[in-house]
């Protein structure tokens, strides 16, 4: 597939490129600043693959969690497998978490990274936002650990020195009603600005407990409440002092998960001797669908976070700057979750009466920016720390069977887990056009991160004692890339980098154990792109395609090892494999009336070597978790040609599909994949009612009410169960937003 790949883009951008030099004296689309290389700067001028949603397009794409975002951006998938949704995260190029493991694609929120947090992407995090940003491929250089597959940045609007601001308020269906707003308050004459904002939203839950526990229960619904508040200081022109607080709260009931498979021989002794009524109660959930649902668990889920963030910069000349960005924040989270979806307590899990999980999470950046070399090399050095600790013990009751069915009660769980990390990083880009007008337009691009890892984990379960272990690790992060301007609005590029994913401990075994710990993770890719704007008969456009080739090694995933002639199930280093594609992104404007956009990622994964025969039994021919090879999305948007007085009153109209998504960790899966889907989804803005500072905008997601799924859990071949989680049926409603000042 590759070799096609690559003969394709030569041949593409061979064949056009008479068209772009002429097209490059003309108008261009509107810029999208980005801040992939840590500085802002326009995302078509950035040697890597991006996507780019401004504040607007948010708005207009209905970006509002997790699954929104993924479902409109080639290459990533949404994660809520075997979990509360809330609680999952990001895949990027099939690099997302792994069972025992640490997630291969992290979040940021003014240049910070949240950890293991996942808090960024949530509903209630998507209000007052300047943009969000997908990076793709590894950003080890610049974003260090946990970034194999890439970043998720959300840019906050900063405050301002005009005055102003905005109040929306949201109505729909399923009882829902949301809010949000900000105000911008310039105290003092540039050197003294503040801003507020905050979001709030309730609505009812699409899934529905009949079972004989808990009748009547929604599930799937909506609860938060987030606020922010931002002060910028500027005492002098050179200095800058940027200080964020937020809050975030969520309170709902967890997901509604449905039972769809279960092995009446699974579990020692069988399940079904114990819960002879389980293959009834799947008959009975196929007979209703998965809108209607029976638990043995109260379920809910809860979230509290706080963060503080403030970043300073000196600005000595224009060609050197020092910037400090440091954080500290603090989560706490508790949900009780029924894995098994059944009255049965087989499988699940819950915490009364305390957290489930409390931690807090310090970071410290200091970066070095600037140009030399009469402006030819542009560099970023500096140095990062963290520590993310548990301020108290995650406590939780499992339903395990048998175990739990033999005790009479739940399983009582308490554990810990700790990081701390150290790391000095240094990237830099030549101009090769400052030596000779024969290279004008070339650069280089090559960058280093030496990271040290420290994990400290310890567990107790039923009983003394409480088992720990630790572990420690160094390695180093490259980039490497030349990238070409053509014209100044082309651009190719090739860039060959890595990054890798941490390391881990299985507390349970000795500290001499060779599988006491299992190292990181580490892929090296090299991505190939060509990134262009011009027009064609009048019609501005815009191109952007990549091909990337990923060479994936000391893969983590839980397998059976021998642990003194003894077959355990531990995570270790079991596999190697390969990742490759390719990304495509159009924009046509036929007039200016009409804005038509495709997005589309093609991904292969497959497992090259198997490093012992116990992991051979499990892994090959597996496919690789969290990859779906083809997704896609198509919008057309359309500006009603109305008079000025009447305002500007817009109609966009979103398809997206997806193939089915693999979400097995091992061969031995019975349902490895979950099924793909396609959504429609439309939107009418009608701004600047009648030369008002009102909008108005009326929204549906999921036009056609499909019943589409977007997480499965397998334990078909331990507890017997299959289950999955669905996403929401269609849903409608109505803003309206108020402006006020600049």
């Amino acid at each position: 597939m590759s070799y096609k790949i690559w003969l394709f883009t030569i041949a593409f951008s061979i064949g056009t490129f008479d068209t772009w030099r002429v097209a490059a004296e003309t108008p261009a689309l509107e810029e999208i600043v980005v801040t992939a290389r840590r500085q802002a700067e326009p995302a078509q001028s950035v040697p890597e693959s991006i996507t780019a949603y401004t504040a607007q397009d948010v708005k207009t794409h209905n970006i509002t969690d997790q699954l929104s975002l993924a479902n409109t951006t080639p290459s990533m998938v949404s994660i809520s497998s075997g979990q509360p949704p809330e609680t999952g995260g990001f895949a990027i190029r099939g690099q997302g978490p792994a069972f025992g493991a640490t997630p291969g694609t992290i979040g940021y929120f003014s240049d910070v990274p949240n950890g293991l947090l996942t808090f960024d992407g949530r509903p209630g995090t998507y209000y007052d936002l300047a943009s969000v940003q997908v990076l793709k491929g590894p950003q080890g250089t610049l974003f260090g650990k946990n970034a194999t597959g890439g970043n998720v940045l959300f840019e906050p609007q900063r405050p301002t020195d005009q005055f102003g601001g905005y109040v929306q308020a949201q109505a729909g269906n399923y009882n829902d009603h949301e809010f949000e707003g900000a105000l911008n308050l310039p105290i003092y004459e540039d050197k003294v600005m503040f801003r507020v904002s905050g979001a709030y939203a309730r609505r009812d839950g699409y899934t529905r407990d009949v079972g004989p526990l808990y009748p009547g229960k929604e599930y799937d619904n909506l609860g938060y409440e987030s606020f922010r508040a931002e002060l910028l200081l500027r005492p002098v022109d050179a200095l800058e002092n940027y200080t964020i607080y937020r809050y975030y709260h969520s309170s709902d009931n967890g997901p509604g998960t449905s039972l769809i498979a279960f092995n009446p021989n699974a579990g020692l002794p069988p399940v079904t001797a114990f819960f002879p009524q389980v293959p009834t109660y799947l008959s009975q959930q196929l007979a209703r669908g998965p809108r209607e649902v029976a638990y043995n668990i109260d379920q809910y889920d809860t979230s509290n976070y706080n963060q503080l963030i403030n970043t300073t910069s000196f600005t000595f000349s224009d060609s050197f700057k020092i910037k400090n960005i440091i954080s500290y924040s603090k989560a706490e989270f508790s949900y009780g979750y029924d894995y098994d979806a059944t009255p049965a307590p087989i499988a699940g899990q819950t915490s009364p009466g305390t957290q489930t999980e409390a931690e807090t999470y310090y970071t410290e950046e200091l970066q070095l920016q600037g140009r030399a070399f009469n402006d030819g090399l542009r560099y970023v050095v500096g140095g990062f720390l963290d520590r993310q600790w548990p301020t108290e013990l995650s406590i939780g009751q499992f339903d395990y069977f048998p175990l739990s069915v033999f005790l009479g009660q739940p399983l009582p769980v308490e554990q810990y887990e700790g990081t701390k990390s150290r790391a000095a990083f240094a990237q830099g880009t030549y101009d090769l056009g400052k030596l000779s007008s024969a290279v004008e337009g070339l650069s280089v691009t090559a960058g280093y991160r030496y990271t040290h890892d420290e994990l400290y984990q310890g567990s107790q379960i039923l009983m003394p004692p409480f088992v720990t272990g630790s572990g420690a690790w160094n390695y180093g992060s490259y980039t490497f890339g030349v990238d070409y301007k053509i014209t100044p609005t082309v651009l190719t590029y090739i860039t060959a980098r890595s990054a890798f994913k941490a390391g881990g401990v299985n507390s349970e075994l000795p500290a001499g154990s060779a599988y006491a710990t299992f190292q990181p993770e580490k892929l090296k890719d090299v991505e190939v792109g060509l990134k262009a704007e011009f027009h064609l008969n009048e019609m501005a456009a815009r191109t952007n395609i990549d091909i990337f080739r990923g060479d994936y090694t000391n893969i983590q995933r839980t397998t059976p090892v021998d642990s003194n002639g003894i077959l355990v199930n531990l995570t270790n280093n079991a596999a190697k494999g390969l990742i490759e594609g390719v990304e495509w992104e159009g924009t046509l404007l036929p007039t200016p009336s009409v804005e038509l956009s495709t997005l589309y990622a093609y991904t292969e994964s497959k497992y090259t070597e198997v490093t012992t025969a116990q992991a051979a039994v499990i892994l090959q021919g597996a496919p690789f978790p969290y990859v779906s090879k083809n997704k896609g999305s198509f919008s057309a948007r359309y500006r009603l040609p109305l008079p000025d007085s009447v305002g500007d009153l817009g109609i966009m109209g979103i398809y997206t599909y997806q193939s089915p998504q693999s979400i097995a960790q091992t061969n031995q899966t019975v349902y490895p994949y979950m099924p793909g889907y396609s959504l429609v989804n439309a939107r009418l803005d009608w701004r600047g009612v009648f030369q008002s500072s009102v909008d108005v905008s009326a929204f549906v997601t999921n036009l056609t009410n499909k019943t589409y799924p977007i997480g499965q859990f397998d334990a078909y071949g331990t507890f017997g169960f299959v289950t999955r989680t669905y996403g929401p049926p269609r849903m409608y409603g109505v803003q309206v937003k108020y402006s006020f000042g600049h």
